[in-house]
């Protein structure tokens, strides 16, 4: 029977509380950052659906959290597994021990409701999100519809394996006689591994939307890392699914509540790589701002006149006329890659472009995927001259140096004139 005034139990308790409502307010910390930084830039009025999804998806967050303390606080971690037939038969239903097990186990079949309904919020967060950042891009709009069918209909199917796989439904707090593995929220196998395996395969497709566009985009390897990084996440979240898979196959007849903690931990990995995208650009501003100060020292010390803003616009008139504009600067710089499905420019059909500006993705891109090599315009303005109707000409501004030649250079397109 299960010692409540063990010590070694009391502290584990207290060490999960602890970490319950550590990971729940670092997570509020993570959304309230996105939403400062939506509004910062785009204003209340600019709040898209996912950020009214992330929303519903921390209060299911928070009512999950209030499910795992009551599992180890309040229920000291009891359900209606881990026991003997002779336990069972043995325990008065009239005892605390036995009303703390059918509470447990209510509890722990509200909690895996409220962890499914989350994991499904976020992915809804995700294909919000990916919607609106390739709005017009070849193939996407499909790939988008059949990612809504996928996460609409493994999230049914989750639902049906939480009330369908024990009947009649109240066998799932029995405790005598044993109602099979089935019938124990707290260890049931099928239901773990279904839902691993359903989480698993969104987490892929999801993964398969962006990922392809941005490794066949022409960014800096640099800047393409940090974007594969950011849309890999589903990896990290994959990880913590399969591990709280495992660990309450293994651990649960032995310690009831894996369930509640491995579940905490992977929603409060969900939510923060949720959010990342859309906190990143204040981060980013962080560094942004401790680089120029940098280049700020640096221009001081050797007498040269600091711009402003430098903008570094290159041409490349190779034969496909692939171009390619880096604006160095610190919010409202987009880069625009012009690239087809393959990687390389092609010649003739419609042009269509993935968005993705600092306030949504947090890199400030904009990914094209072009079916044409026509020329792409600065953001910060009209092209300062038309050498030809598919050539821009660009300007490079450079810093001028006391004691140097006192004037600017401007770069040319070979075929430009005048």
């Amino acid at each position: 029977m299960a010692d409540a005034a063990d010590p070694a139990a009391a502290a584990a308790a207290m060490k999960f509380i602890a970490e319950v409502w550590g990971l729940q307010g670092t997570a509020y910390l993570v959304v309230a950052l996105r939403y400062y930084s939506k509004v910062a830039t785009v204003g209340v009025r600019g709040l898209a659906w996912d950020d009214f999804i992330m929303f519903l998806a921390v209060l299911v967050y928070s009512a999950e959290s209030v499910m795992a303390y009551l599992v180890v606080a309040y229920w000291k971690g009891l359900a209606n597994n881990a026991m003997t037939d002779e336990q069972r038969a043995a325990l008065d239903p009239e005892s605390a021990e036995w009303l703390l097990r059918v509470n447990g186990s209510k509890t722990h079949i509200t909690g895996l409701l409220l962890y499914t309904t989350l994991l499904w919020l976020l992915k809804a967060c995700w294909l919000v999100y990916y919607a609106r950042l390739t709005e017009g891009v070849h193939n996407m709009r499909w790939r988008i519809k059949w990612g809504i069918i996928m996460v609409s209909t493994t999230y049914v199917a989750c639902l049906l394996i939480a009330f369908l796989k024990c009947i009649p439904f109240e066998k799932q707090w029995q405790i005598n006689p044993s109602p099979g593995n089935f019938c124990m929220p707290a260890i049931s196998s099928i239901q773990t591994i279904f839902v691993m395996i359903m989480n698993t395969l969104t987490d892929f497709y999801l993964m398969a939307i962006p990922l392809p566009i941005v490794w066949n985009s022409r960014l800096p390897p640099r800047k393409k890392f940090a974007l594969l990084i950011m849309f890999s996440g589903g990896l990290l979240e994959m990880a913590f699914g399969i591990l709280r898979c495992v660990s309450i196959l293994t651990l649960g007849d032995i310690d009831p509540a894996q369930s509640g903690y491995w579940s905490v931990r992977e929603s409060f990995v969900s939510v923060v790589l949720t959010n990342m995208p859309m906190i990143y650009p204040i981060f980013k501003g962080i560094i942004d701002k401790g680089r120029s100060a940098s280049r700020s020292r640096v221009t001081s010390n050797s007498n040269g006149y600091r711009l402003e803003s430098v903008n570094k616009r290159t041409t490349n008139n190779t034969r496909n006329k692939d171009q390619y504009s880096i604006p160095e600067t610190r919010w409202g710089s987009k880069e625009q890659i012009i690239v087809d499905e393959q990687g390389r420019s092609s010649s003739s059909g419609k042009e269509s472009s993935l968005d993705l500006p600092d306030q949504e993705m947090g890199m400030g891109y904009q990914i094209s995927t072009a079916h044409t090599a026509s020329a792409t315009k600065d953001h910060a303005g009209p092209p300062k001259k038309m050498a030809s109707e598919n050539k821009i000409l660009v300007t490079t501004e450079y810093t001028v140096q006391d004691g140097g030649p006192k004037h600017s250079r401007t770069g040319r397109s070979p075929d430009s004139r005048g």
